[in-house]
C-alpha cells in the first residue's frame, strides 16, 4: 500500500498526531541534538578530572571536628590580622588548609577593598600566609578541563547565548522533545497486534539495509528509553519553567501546593548580648561536622557588619558529585542561635522532607545520572545519547521518504534492425 493510502486509512487524531511529531521535531531537532551532545560532554567531569589528575595523600579529615579550629579562634587570629577589617566568610575544605575571607580596604580611594585569602593549619590554627595563584602543570591541566567542561555546560544550558537568551529557547525546546516523545510513542503504536507488528516494534532488523535499520533505531529504541528519556528532560524543565517546577512539587506531594519561601533575621534586641555567640556558635559548627560522615566543604558567611538584622549562613556540602544530601542553615548573628526558615530547598535534612520536597532535592541528582553513583551516570550518559540520536535518525527518515527514493527509470527500448532477409 502507498504513503497516501495509509494516510486515508488513519483517523484524524493519528494524522494530527503524526503531523505534530514530524514538526516539532523537525522544530526542535537541532536544539535537542546540541544540548544531548553536550550533555554526554559534561555528564563525567568529575571523573575525568580525577582520572587526569592524581590524588594526593590525605591530610586532613573534616570529620575529626574536635580537632579542627573553632570559628571564634579563626576570628581571633584574624582579628591579629586584620584589626580595621572583618571576616567575610570561612571555609573548612576536605584536605586542605581553612580559609578565612577579608576584604581589606584600600589606601586608593578611588579602588574598592580587595579581597584577600587567608590560610590556616585547619588543627592548629598556624597562619600559612595569603593564597597564591598555582601555576603548576597540574592546575593548568585543572583550568583547562574546567575550562572546557564549563563550555559544554553552557551548551546544554545556554546555547552559547546571553542566559536570558539561551535559556528560554533550550527550556522551551526540551518541552516540545517531551510532546513529540508522547506522540512517537502514539504513532509507534500498531493499530492490530500481530507478528508481523511485533518484530517492527521491539526488534531491529540488524541484516536489512541501512535505511530499515535507521526507522528501527528510531522506533524501538525511542520505544525501549521512552520513559527514562521523558524523565531527564522533565527534570532539566524543572530549573527553568516555573509550572514545571511547581506541578512536578504538586504531583509528588499529595496535591499540596508549593509553600512560599519565608526568610529570617536576627534579633536586633541582642545586639548589645553578644558574650555567649563564640561559645554557642562552635558548638553548632561542631554539631553540624560530627553529624556528616566526611564532608567536602563547609563555608561560613558573616554579614555586612552595616545589615543589623542579617543572619549567618552555613552551607555544607557533602559531595562534589550529588547535592541531595547538602544542606544550608542559618543562624542568629548576636547569639549563635540556630534560625529555621525556608529560604532554600536545602533547609532540612534529606530524612525530614516531605515525598515532594525529597523529589525536589533529589532532582538535579536524577537529572545527571548521580543519584546512586557511576553505574547511574553510565544509563544517564547512554540515555542522553539516544535522546540527541532521535533528531538525527528522525531527519533521516523524513528525508528518505520526501526526496531519498530513486525514481524509476523507463526501461530501455531496443530497436532490432527490420530483417533484409528476402
Amino acid at each position: 500500500m502507498s504513503a497516501k493510502g495509509k494516510r486515508r486509512n488513519l483517523s484524524i487524531f493519528r494524522l494530527v498526531n503524526n503531523w505534530l511529531h514530524l514538526w516539532l521535531g523537525l522544530i526542535s531537532g537541532i536544539i535537542v541534538f546540541i544540548v544531548c551532545l553536550t550533555a554526554c560532554l559534561w555528564v563525567f567531569n568529575y571523573e575525568i578530572i580525577d582520572l587526569m589528575i592524581p590524588k594526593k595523600e590525605r591530610q586532613y579529615m573534616l570529620a575529626s571536628s574536635e580537632s579542627l579550629i573553632s570559628p571564634s579562634k579563626i576570628l581571633a587570629i584574624a582579628d591579629s590580622l586584620y584589626p580595621d577589617d572583618f571576616v567575610r566568610n570561612i571555609t573548612y575544605t576536605r584536605d586542605y588548609p581553612v580559609s578565612f575571607t577579608v576584604r581589606v580596604k584600600s589606601t586608593d580611594t578611588t579602588k574598592s577593598a580587595e579581597p584577600e585569602v587567608n590560610l590556616l593549619h585547619p588543627y592548629t590554627g598556624e597562619h600559612l600566609g595569603l593564597q597564591q595563584e598555582d601555576n603548576s602543570d597540574e592546575a593548568k591541566l585543572r583550568e583547562k578541563l574546567n575550562s572546557f567542561f564549563a563550555w559544554s555546560l553552557s551548551g546544554h544550558r545556554f546555547l552559547w547565548l546571553p542566559r536570558d537568551i539561551g535559556r528560554p529557547i533550550v527550556n522551551y525546546a526540551t518541552l516540545i522533545f517531551c510532546i513529540t516523545l508522547i506522540t512517537g510513542l502514539i504513532w509507534w503504536y500498531p493499530k492490530k497486534w500481530t507478528k508481523s507488528t511485533r518484530a517492527k516494534s521491539f526488534k531491529i532488523k540488524w541484516k536489512a539495509g541501512w535505511k530499515r535499520i535507521n526507522i528501527d533505531l528510531h522506533n524501538v529504541v525511542g520505544f525501549y528509553s521512552f520513559l527514562l528519556v521523558l524523565l531527564l528532560a522533565v527534570t532539566g524543565m524543572y530549573y527553568g519553567i516555573t509550572w514545571v517546577n511547581r506541578a512536578l512539587y504538586w504531583s509528588t506531594n499529595w496535591g499540596q501546593s508549593l509553600a512560599e519561601r519565608t526568610s529570617v533575621s536576627s534579633d536586633t534586641t541582642k545586639i548589645t548580648d553578644v558574650s555567649q555567640f563564640p561559645q554557642a556558635f562552635d558548638k553548632e559548627i561542631q554539631t553540624i561536622l560530627t553529624q556528616y560522615k566526611d564532608p567536602h566543604y563547609l563555608t561560613i558567611t558573616y554579614p555586612d557588619t552595616v545589615r543589623k538584622e542579617a543572619t549567618i549562613s552555613v552551607y555544607i556540602r557533602n559531595d562534589m558529585d550529588r547535592q541531595f544530601n547538602n544542606r544550608y542553615y542559618s543562624f542568629d548573628q548576636y547569639t549563635g542561635g540556630f534560625l529555621p526558615n525556608s529560604i532554600s530547598l536545602f533547609n532540612k535534612d534529606y530524612y525530614e522532607l516531605s515525598a515532594g520536597e525529597k523529589f525536589r532535592r533529589l532532582n538535579y541528582d536524577i537529572h545527571v545520572g548521580s543519584i546512586w553513583g557511576f553505574p547511574t551516570k553510565v544509563l544517564a550518559f547512554f540515555l542522553t545519547f539516544i535522546a540527541g540520536s532521535l533528531p538525527v535518525t528522525g531527519f533521516i527518515i523524513w528525508y528518505n521518504r520526501k526526496w531519498g527514493k530513486k525514481k524509476k527509470r523507463k526501461p530501455t527500448v531496443r530497436f532490432r534492425p527490420k530483417s533484409t532477409n528476402i
